[in-house]
């Protein structure tokens, strides 16, 4: 009896699944448009004030504090590490879209989201990016589910 070949056999927990595939690269494509506003956001306005005291400076239109800066790295790090495997890259990217998506709702229903951490006077704008930002993410994640069926339906 034989046995189909393992494809992660003799690979290491942190090496990457090559070539990579289209959900690989829209972790990373989604993870580094993140941080285009995430490592600026922080820089402009490292304050991580709550409340009433929070404040907030538009970089690339978009409002940012240190609480919003320190988000996008909570998405980009984990995107990042998502991207070594397709698996990982397929769940993350469909979480990241969801969770961006809803966010974009939730920045336009309250100028101070998550308790007063956030202020967004121009909410509109966060919710753009947060679209654009999830649906790179949603992109990757129904190319491999779509992709996936339709190999299954060749096999038979």
């Amino acid at each position: 009896m034989t046995t189909a070949p393992n494809p992660t056999a003799g690979r290491r927990l942190l090496e990457a699944q090559t070539p990579l595939a289209f959900v690989q690269w829209a972790a990373i494509a989604g993870s580094l448009a993140v941080l285009v506003w995430s490592i600026p956001g922080l820089i402009a306005n490292p304050d991580f004030a709550t409340g009433d005291a929070a404040t907030s400076e538009r970089v690339l239109g978009v409002d940012m504090n240190g609480w919003h800066a320190v988000s996008g790295f909570l998405v980009a790090i984990p995107g990042f590490l998502a991207a070594l495997r397709r698996s990982w890259s397929a769940i993350f990217c469909a979480a990241a879209a969801a969770s961006l998506f809803a966010t974009a709702v939730w920045a336009l229903a309250d100028a101070h989201a998550v308790g007063g951490l956030f202020y967004f006077p121009h909410a509109w704008a966060d919710a753009v990016l947060h679209l654009a930002t999830g649906s790179i993410f949603l992109a990757g994640a129904a190319q491999f589910v779509l992709g996936a069926g339709l190999r299954d339906r060749r096999r038979t």
